[in-house]
């Protein structure tokens, strides 16, 4: 996979259902039919005949995050809907020519989505839950699985700050008055 700049998004005017979410795709500065969800790209790959593409949409309480399987004229060949996140896509790497790996700030899970060029049926609960579309009787192209990683914490305080006051001598502590 390479990291690619093909399409961008474009703001839909306020008649359309949903807009401050949805976004018209733009390849190469030409405004396309294709809406998707999502008001930022966080991903934008090119595997083969098609452009792997990640959106997300970031509300007060988190991000609603899509991946989608573009065919070369910008339409969707498969799309999935992934679990609410409190951050964005980050850590990405290419794990083989049809697959990415990528995790979220705020968790240690690692998500690997992996292309399959011909496509496969699948009927588990878990590939149709991600596609609640027109794609949940269609073959699936996009295959995601998770790994779950150590729980997540905030990175420990730097106490430098405390450290250097407490160093100080006691004459250059309060010289005011």
């Amino acid at each position: 996979m390479i990291e690619s700049f093909h399409y961008s998004l474009q703001e839909l005017p306020r008649r359309y259902s949903f807009s401050e979410y949805r976004r018209r795709l733009v390849a190469q500065g030409t405004p396309l039919h294709t809406v998707v969800n999502g008001d930022e790209i966080g991903l934008q790959r090119s595997c083969g005949q098609y452009t792997l593409l990640a959106t997300h949409y970031d509300y007060f309480d988190g991000c609603h995050h899509w991946i989608y399987l573009l065919d070369q004229n910008g339409r969707p060949v498969d799309q999935v809907s992934m679990p609410d996140q409190f951050g964005f896509i980050q850590d990405v790497e290419v794990v083989a020519q049809d697959e990415v790996a990528f995790g979220y700030f705020g968790t240690n899970d690692r998500w690997n989505v992996s292309v399959s060029e011909r496509g496969f049926y699948s009927y588990e609960l878990s590939a149709m839950s991600r596609r609640l579309n027109r794609f949940f009787f269609s073959k699936r192209r996009l295959d995601v699985r998770r790994a779950l990683g150590a729980p997540w914490s905030l990175p420990a305080p730097d106490n430098s700050i405390e450290r250097a006051d407490a160093e100080k001598p006691a004459s250059a502590a309060h010289v005011e008055r």
